[in-house]
């Protein structure tokens, strides 16, 4: 995937977590501890691929 369309997918996980957290009135919700840890694996592939590009 492209760096701008995992940035999209992030900027939508991101917004699909703020939802949930509203719907679910906790942080700690098993709902939304998984979308949030799906989040942190996107975001670090994200800076994988930064890291990859700047040692190219």
């Amino acid at each position: 995937m492209e760096e701008v369309e995992l940035k999209r997918r992030l900027e939508s996980m991101q917004h699909q977590l703020y939802m949930l957290v509203e719907q679910r009135g906790s942080f700690v919700d098993p709902q939304v501890v998984e979308l949030s840890q799906q989040i942190d694996r996107l975001v670090l592939t994200i800076q994988r691929n930064k890291m990859k590009q700047h040692a190219e």
